[in-house]
C-alpha cells in the first residue's frame, strides 16, 4: 500500500513538473514575442515620436533582460 501511494505521488509530482515546465516555456515565448513587438513598434516611429516616447519612458529595456 505504501509503495502504491509513493508511485501515485511521484506520478503527480512528475505531472506537476511537466505542467510547470510547459508554463515556463510559454511565458518565455510570450516575453520574446512582446520584446519583438516593442522593437518593431519603436523601429517604425518617426524621430520626433521617438524623442517624445523617450521622455515618457526613459528606460527602453526590459528589466528581465538585464
Amino acid at each position: 500500500l505504501v509503495l502504491v501511494s509513493l508511485l501515485v505521488n511521484q506520478g503527480t509530482a512528475s505531472e506537476n513538473q511537466r505542467l510547470f515546465n510547459n508554463a515556463v516555456i510559454r511565458v518565455q515565448h510570450l516575453h520574446q514575442l512582446a520584446a519583438k513587438m516593442i522593437n518593431d513598434f519603436e523601429d517604425n516611429l518617426l524621430p520626433e515620436e521617438r524623442r517624445q516616447l523617450s521622455k515618457i519612458f526613459p528606460l527602453s529595456f526590459c528589466n528581465s533582460d538585464s
